[in-house]
């Protein structure tokens, strides 16, 4: 395990890299081991001497750029075309005292794959995991895990390097990333950079800019509650829940172990701490966000809401808020691809409707439904591999224009006839299809708004709602549960997503589904 890298240490490498004896020194994000974004401009930076010239060698390319008063650096390369070839960059002063070469740089495709606990999910955790891992041998595919680092004004580094996946490096590595990355990678034959920057526990509010939060007129407890704190009381809460994370991840299971092998009481947990800056405004985004641009992107996969859900309203117009944001300072229209939350005890499905209205009305989004593969009673599930793939079909269809059929069936619409409600559906792909004898998952309600099980039949690309008890329907719900135990898929292998006609246009001030 990488070991746990203060907040402080990490501001302070930032702040002495422009400065450090006049040495050339590159952005973290810049080593062996890289993969560029092929086809777009290609900014490579770092920090020297201010006023010394800075000079840039790839595949033929040599640019050069002046660092600035701070001794930052900025150098753009032409557009580059995909290899797989590792070849070096160079980066040198002008007098050429000061150089580093790195080796094995390829180019491809790079993608931000950000988020909480589920998208920090490692490979050494999913199902299966030594197999998986030991099948796990795929160098065009390459990752970057950034350590955590929580900042209340924007930092200029971050600490991480790349990785090509191996079965020595793949159980680090995110494991939706992975299977979303190799998915990409079989498909397209270009390598795939996995830029991972996740943290557990964490809110969406910490991941945008707090100005951008601000127009959204949401979180307002949330700002105040931490409008107040200083930089050296911020730097306490951070450093008390990293000897936490310590305890919790490294001294406890070790302590475990030795209990149970000496036959001793297995001491308890420790206790979380009451503050955490998981839900400071920006604090994600100014440590873990920011000084990865501009580093050259295809666009973003997210796995957040877990620490959001309570809060459908609210949600749908924050996350189109950060998508918006996050496009603003790339200066471009990232394909944001986004995963609707699992089934879980203490998940609502009001907040999967709020995450599908963020689909339906944000451009050059899709979102993975993943019905099938939640767990009631751990909001971890560890089948990663569907969660992945379903981003890569996502991708494959709005970033790489391919004619593939990338969600389950979507509720177009309703029509009554007589006792009967009839369902119709927009990607329906090669036919809908129950994954058992029957449909399950259906409600019917009449004109008192009582919804009762009902019988579900697939007719051609549209479902028939029937209930005995009922002769004139209103309204159809389908998977409106916490834990929906639901079956409705297209042939392609994809689940429908769910869905209530009776949805209503708004939501109720506090975020709570009418």
């Amino acid at each position: 395990m990488k070991p746990i890298v203060t907040i402080l240490s990490a501001l302070l490498f930032a702040l002495i890299a422009p400065s450090q004896a006049g040495a050339v020194k590159l952005a973290a994000l810049f080593s062996d081991h890289m993969v560029l974004q092929r086809e777009q401009p290609v900014p490579v930076w770092g920090w020297a001497k201010p006023g010394e010239k800075i000079t840039v060698e790839f595949v033929g390319q040599k640019k050069s750029a002046q660092a600035d008063g701070k001794g930052k650096w900025v150098v753009m390369l032409d557009p580059l075309p995909a290899s797989a070839e590792g070849r070096e960059l160079v980066v040198q002063s002008t007098d050429g005292k000061d150089n580093s070469k790195l080796t094995d740089v390829v180019v491809g495709d790079v993608w931000l794959c950000s988020g909480q606990s589920n998208m920090h999910f490692t490979m050494s955790r999913v199902e299966n995991a030594p197999q998986e891992i030991a099948a796990a041998n795929n160098p065009a595919v390459r990752f970057f895990a950034v350590e955590h680092q929580f900042a209340q004004s924007p930092a200029e580094n971050v600490i991480g390097a790349w990785e090509p996946i191996s079965p020595a490096t793949a159980g680090a590595c995110s494991a939706a990333a992975y299977y979303f990355g190799n998915a990409l990678q079989q498909k397209l034959g270009v390598p795939i950079g996995l830029l991972v920057s996740s943290v557990g526990g964490t809110r969406i509010e910490t991941w945008m800019r707090p100005e951008t939060l601000s127009t959204t007129g949401e979180s307002a407890p949330l700002v105040e509650k931490w409008r107040s704190v200083s930089a050296v009381e911020f730097e306490n809460i951070a450093t008390a829940y990293r000897a936490y994370q310590q305890e919790r991840d490294q001294l406890h299971p070790q302590a475990v172990k030795s209990a149970k092998a000496q036959g001793a009481p297995v001491p308890p947990p420790p206790p979380m701490p009451k503050l955490r800056c998981h839900d400071c405004p920006g604090a994600l985004h100014h440590g873990m966000i920011a000084p990865l641009q501009p580093y050259a992107i295809r666009g973003a996969i997210w796995y957040q809401g877990e620490a959001n859900s309570g809060q459908p309203g609210p949600y749908e117009r924050l996350l189109p808020a950060m998508i918006a944001d996050w496009r603003q300072v790339w200066g471009n229209e990232l394909p944001f691809l986004f995963v609707q939350l699992a089934p879980y005890r203490g998940t609502h499905p009001a907040f999967r409707e709020a995450q599908h209205r963020i689909w339906q009305k944000t451009p050059r989004t899709a979102m993975a439904v993943i019905t099938d593969v939640g767990d009631a009673g751990n909001i971890h599930p560890t089948r990663k591999r569907p969660v992945g793939e379903r981003l890569a079909l996502a991708a494959r269809a709005l970033s790489y224009g391919e004619k593939v059929e990338y969600s389950g069936p979507v509720f177009s619409g309703m029509r009554i006839e007589n006792s009967r409600a009839v369902i119709s559906f927009e990607h329906v792909g090669e036919g809908l299809m129950a994954k058992g004898d029957t449909l399950k998952g259906f409600t019917l309600a009449g004109a008192d708004g009582k919804f009762i099980p009902a019988e579900a039949v697939i007719n051609g690309a549209t479902v028939v709602v029937t209930a005995d008890k009922i002769a004139a329907p209103v309204a159809v719900r389908y998977a409106w549960a916490f834990v929906p135990d639901v079956n409705l898929f297209n042939r392609e292998g994809l689940p429908a997503a769910p869905f209530r006609t009776d949805a209503p246009a708004g939501l109720i001030p506090g975020g709570k589904s009418k």
